[in-house]
């Protein structure tokens, strides 16, 4: 796939019914469950992203444009705003965290994910929240999204147990001073924090 411009924007109300699409794909439903279902309806959709769009949730959601169309989303929070998965992790730094979906099939398996994660913590991990890493937790099984990680720089730190999905995830982290904030360098349109 040739190159295009990757940028973000806020996730808005609006979007929801294509996140509801998305979340229902068999290449997204095998990973992602939402409030613990998989195949969500709208409504539960809505119940979950609403408040997190409305700023009343500390996960911060972005659609993915590629080349002006949307293809994907991606979440990210402070690991302190989440302290009992912080202390399950065993993570004693500062760090944010992220989970990527590409919800449109036609650009699954392309090679974006590392490009679109590289741009994500230079545009907004490292220059919204002040921390010293960002971890992801992809479920063990999960290869192909391990593979894109790596590509985009992370490295394996541990497994652990997630009792809350009970499952094995690898945590992988990716530090600060490993990203190039060169924004000039990275080609990516920015729609602001705040629009």
């Amino acid at each position: 796939m040739k190159a295009g411009k990757i940028a973000f924007k806020r996730l808005k109300e609006t979007d929801l019914p294509l996140m509801h699409r998305w979340l229902n794909t068999p290449h997204v439903s095998e990973w992602w469950e939402v409030s613990g279902k998989k195949l969500p309806s709208l409504e539960t959709v809505r119940e979950k992203y609403l408040p997190r769009i409305k700023g009343n949730d500390p996960v911060d959601c972005f659609l993915i444009a590629y080349d002006g169309m949307p293809i994907g989303m991606v979440q990210s929070c402070k690991m302190d705003d989440f302290p009992a998965e912080k202390a399950n992790f065993n993570l004693d730094q500062s760090c944010a965290a992220i989970d990527i979906v590409i919800g449109e099939e036609d650009y699954v398996h392309r090679g974006l994910g590392s490009s679109i994660i590289r741009e994500f913590l230079k545009e907004v991990i490292f220059k919204k929240y002040a921390v010293d890493c960002c971890i992801v937790d992809p479920y063990v099984e999960n290869e192909i999204a391990i593979r894109a990680y790596n590509k985009a720089g992370f490295k394996y730190l541990k497994t652990v147990w997630y009792e809350k999905e009970s499952r094995r995830e690898h945590i992988l982290s990716i530090n600060r001073d490993e990203i190039e904030l060169d924004k000039e360098k990275g080609g990516v349109k920015y729609k602001g924090l705040d629009t």
